[in-house]
């Protein structure tokens, strides 16, 4: 049995339209992803450059400290 040829039609673009839109989906998904993991990775970046820069103001300030006679 042949169906219609508009309603084959029709169902071939329906058909057509669901695959396009589940597409659409999992590129949505994968660039949510991706600026999850660049966030993170720059989070983590920032996080150690700023232990870093303590630690070296730190010891730059015991330096001074032992530098400076005291009275």
């Amino acid at each position: 049995m042949t169906p219609h040829p508009y309603i084959y039609e029709k169902m071939v673009a329906s058909h057509h339209a669901q695959i396009q839109h589940e597409m659409q989906q999992t590129r949505r998904l994968a660039q949510v992803s991706q600026r999850r993991t660049l966030v993170r990775f720059t989070v983590r970046r920032l996080g150690r450059l700023l232990i870093v820069l303590g630690s070296h103001m730190q010891r730059t300030d015991q330096r001074n400290e032992a530098s400076i006679p005291s009275s």
